[in-house]
């Protein structure tokens, strides 16, 4: 981080000569009170003072990045700087090429380093997170920020797969800056895909490709050409690892979406093209030596499938698969299948 960004401990006194520093008031008996380093309580000491006098300055932005480094967690310093920036960074002259905001990318990017750097340690830091979206939404043109934040939002997760400050700022960027990249969306559909194939126990990464196959929820429901893709996916998936819970929910996902907008006839063989698929998995349990009754998330899929079919037959086969897991296969779960059973008792019922 540049001296432009930031002022040292050791620049305080002269460059805030003119001020008095205002003391933290604890009260005069605090409780418990926080041994804060000399550095600390030096450079806030001078932040209340710019604070009380209300100066948005390029003074007050250097100052703002120490006391950021001392502790990145302050919500009111990343409000007060984005302040000062706005106050300090801004230029209303007409540039050569007739932008009136010439500097902005300049103290964008040099923000977005600053904000990085602080993360390496934080990166589940919120208000950075939040820092680096409040910059972005300031500039008209995201185009040239926007490949960098998502490769930069890709090194972060391969340091931790399943942030989920990651991955909401990611699906922020992409869903906001579809406009400037027309294949974005296809981009980000094989880094889902890449993350799943990394991790296909990474629920972020199937929600994450749920999240592109709807494009931000600007498609509510996908055709059935795209679901069928995705369905087909996800049935490859569990074909990886049967017991593995993620692309079996990410397939009755899809499913029960299709239900409600499927015709009869169309749904009734969407459905039972899954059930034979997914009955299918039951061979390579087989093949490994294991026994598919074992297998929890199979089974449990096969259940919500046999309840979107309905009808008398396929309930009382989900009531067997279910007594079978309450009873043996699954029963840390007793409750809940009992509860399900009984569901569809009463469906039957009527």
């Amino acid at each position: 981080m540049t001296s432009m960004m930031m002022l040292s401990n050791e620049e305080l006194s002269s460059v805030f000569s003119d001020l008095t520093p205002i003391k933290q008031d604890d009260g005069p008996n605090p409780v418990c009170a926080i041994d804060y380093s000399p550095q600390f309580i030096q450079a806030y000491d001078y932040m209340r003072a710019i604070l009380s006098a209300g100066e948005k300055s390029e003074r007050a932005l250097r100052l703002t990045g120490l006391c950021l480094k001392l502790n990145p967690a302050n919500y009111t310093i990343w409000h007060f700087r984005r302040q000062c920036l706005l106050a300090t960074h801004t230029n209303e002259e007409e540039g050569e090429d007739g932008n009136n905001n010439i500097n902005n990318q300049q103290w964008i990017q040099q923000d977005l380093e600053l904000a990085a750097t602080l993360g390496g340690d934080n990166p589940k830091n919120y208000q950075i997170w939040y820092h680096r979206r409040a910059l972005l939404e300031s500039v008209q043109d995201r185009t040239p920020y926007v490949q960098a934040e998502l490769d930069y939002v890709a090194k972060v997760l391969d340091e931790d797969s399943k942030n989920y400050h990651a991955w909401s700022h990611r699906q922020w960027v992409v869903r906001t800056s579809s406009n400037c990249q027309e294949d974005l969306w296809d981009k980000e559909l094989e880094f889902a895909h890449s993350m799943i194939q990394k991790d296909p126990r990474n629920n972020s990464a199937w929600n994450q490709r749920w999240f592109v196959c709807h494009k931000g929820g600007e498609d509510k429901t996908l055709s059935l050409e795209v679901a069928t893709k995705e369905a087909d996916y996800a049935i490859q998936g569990a074909g990886l690892d049967p017991y593995n819970e993620s692309p079996w929910r990410y397939l009755i996902g899809v499913i029960k979406e299709q239900c409600k907008i499927l015709q009869a006839a169309e749904k009734d063989k969407f459905l039972d093209d899954y059930d034979q698929k997914a009955f299918g998995l039951r061979a390579v349990l087989e093949e490994a030596g294991n026994d598919p009754n074992d297998c929890a998330s199979l089974t449990s899929a096969r259940i919500d499938i046999l309840e979107f079919k309905g009808g008398e037959q396929s309930l009382e086969k989900a009531m067997e698969l279910a007594n079978g897991l309450a009873t043996q296969y699954d029963p840390i779960r007793k409750k809940y299948w009992n509860l399900r059973v009984n569901e569809m008792k009463q469906v039957l019922a009527k």
